[in-house]
């Protein structure tokens, strides 16, 4: 089937669950700053209205539709079939499985040439749902050209339910010209700022940091941590901060758009999750020079290369997260080299607008092949 284009574009529709800001709406606004514009024209669907980045999309000339209804409710079938229809839609993208539901059937309905998600996500039991949304939802990926997988870890983990050859792995990035790789202090820090970048969720393992730093004061380290993000535990997380007697010590900022100007404050960037794809938190730390401690699952062991970007741990595991912490704390030395690696690393394999340019390359290979299901 002939793509329709506009201007001699094809018009690219990103449909995701919503825009509040988290890590795959970070990656969205990459694909609307750095896109191919004379090649693709973009518009984004999000399912639930407001959203923090909705208004950091339009301000780059991107077109947000809201379709106000629940991902599964079926009057937004209608809708998604009427906005792929009016725009003339030669591609489709979906972000994580809740916009694949009726998402694909609507792009199948309305004859979208081309259809393409990113999974941003480990796989894991439940994550759709139950058995018979999760049998759906499989059924309803293989009518996609590609699923793109934003690491290596979450590729195997879908593996058993893909066709490999349509499974592709395009790494997470972050816009490298938003982070300057200030140089670290190589010297003990008089106070050691600790940095946490991500949603205040449980897969964040949070609960496993805080314990960390209560084990810390407990040596008399002198150490202060901040969190960078917002999410449903963050009561419970404050509550945790208070029973420990750590008020004065630990620090929520919320959201914040400029994440830079925070990474500039913090000695180290720490993570303690139990389940991650590729976070982007880790990579901004990286790209600001500094060094990372965090844990050993998922893509967290792709972009941190032990002992020499920074230092991984076990899981769940507070007094090695502890002891990993201490020990770049007592040498400023290493802590400024793992920096300055983190800073290459990130240039050479995570940048923003290879991402995107990776996944044009997927867009390319699909439309001059004249596919479509």
């Amino acid at each position: 089937m002939a793509v329709q284009t506009q201007n001699g574009r094809s018009t690219c529709i990103h449909v995701i669950h919503s825009l509040e800001y988290g890590g795959a709406q970070r990656d969205l606004y990459y694909y609307a700053k750095f896109h191919d514009r004379d090649k693709y024209r973009l518009e984004v669907i999000s399912f639930h209205p407001g959203g923090e980045m909705t208004g950091d999309i339009e301000s780059l000339g991107v077109k947000v539709h809201v379709l106000g209804s629940k991902s599964s409710d079926p009057i937004s079938f209608f809708r998604l079939a009427g906005i792929f229809r009016e725009s003339s839609a030669g591609i489709a993208h979906f972000h994580n499985p809740l916009p694949v539901f009726l998402g694909v059937p609507a792009s199948v309905a309305s004859h979208v040439p081309v259809k393409v998600m990113t999974e941003h996500s480990i796989n894991y039991p439940g994550r759709t749902g139950g058995r018979l949304k999760t049998v759906l939802y499989e059924k309803l990926r293989r009518r996609l050209d590609f699923v793109i997988a934003c690491s290596e870890e979450v590729r195997n983990s879908h593996l058993h339910s893909l066709e490999s050859g349509r499974l592709v792995t395009i790494p997470n990035g972050v816009d490298l010209e938003l982070f300057d790789a200030q140089m670290i202090d190589s010297k003990t820090p008089g106070t050691f700022h600790i940095g946490s970048i991500g949603s205040l969720t449980s897969q964040k393992g949070y609960t496993h940091m805080i314990e960390a730093i209560r084990i810390m004061t407990s040596r008399s380290i002198p150490v202060k941590l901040t969190f960078v993000g917002d999410g449903p535990l963050r009561g419970e997380l404050e509550e945790q901060v208070k029973r420990s007697g750590l008020g004065d010590i630990v620090r929520f900022t919320g959201v914040l758009k400029d994440v830079g100007n925070e990474l500039r404050t913090f000695d180290i960037v720490a993570g303690a999750s139990l389940r991650e794809g590729l976070p982007l938190g880790i990579l901004e730390a990286m790209a600001s020079g500094r060094a990372v401690v965090t844990t050993d699952i998922g893509g967290n062991r792709e972009a941190v290369e032990d002992g020499v970007t920074g230092l991984l741990v076990p899981p769940a595991d507070p007094e090695s997260l502890a002891l990993a912490l201490e020990s770049l704390w007592e040498d400023g030395e290493k802590r400024a080299s793992m920096g300055r690696a983190g800073r290459t690393r990130v240039e050479e394999y995570f940048s923003a607008r290879e991402m995107v340019a990776g996944t044009e390359r997927i867009y390319d290979s699909v439309l001059q092949q004249g596919a479509g299901k």
